[in-house]
């Protein structure tokens, strides 16, 4: 098995035993770094818009999950691991194994938009966060769930 991050992922850990870690990890060849197919992005963003998690990933989520369907097609067994549950969802949706460390993820959930004042709903996430029939600020809440099995 080998272990495979993105340069974004390595730029983000923070506190000194991490980046510790990651360096020896780096040094004796037991992870690697690599970069995903850029082209490969637009379908993890097209994947987190269906789910309505594309608002809240972060270039290094859409990096990581990138990088997992670059291996993919290379034809790898690929198995995300991330405690993220949108990085988790967007895995689900895109068919790649995934494992979650906390074990947190039990369902891939279909996310939509509420007024919690109005009520008025839209399945459609979209930057605009405020409801266009009262102004109030929407909130995100599940649609539909659908249990899902980790790769353990």
């Amino acid at each position: 098995m080998k272990l495979i991050t993105t340069p974004t992922i390595l730029d983000e850990l923070r506190n000194r035993p991490s980046k510790q870690r990651a360096d020896m990890l780096l040094s004796t060849g037991r992870i690697l770094e690599e970069s995903p197919d850029s082209h490969l992005t637009t379908q993890i963003e097209e994947a987190a818009r269906r789910t309505g998690d594309l608002n809240i990933m972060s270039d290094t989520d859409i990096q990581l999950l990138a990088l997992a369907l670059t291996r993919e097609v290379a034809g790898d067994t690929v198995v995300v691991v991330s405690s993220d549950l949108a990085v988790l969802n967007t895995a689900e949706e895109l068919g790649l194994a995934f494992l979650d460390p906390h074990k947190r993820m039990k369902n891939k959930i279909i996310w939509m938009r509420k007024c919690p004042a109005c009520g008025h709903a839209e399945r459609k996430i979209s930057q605009v966060e405020e409801c266009p029939i009262c102004g109030t600020v929407m909130i995100r809440v599940p649609a539909k769930r659908k249990p899902v099995h980790s790769s353990e």
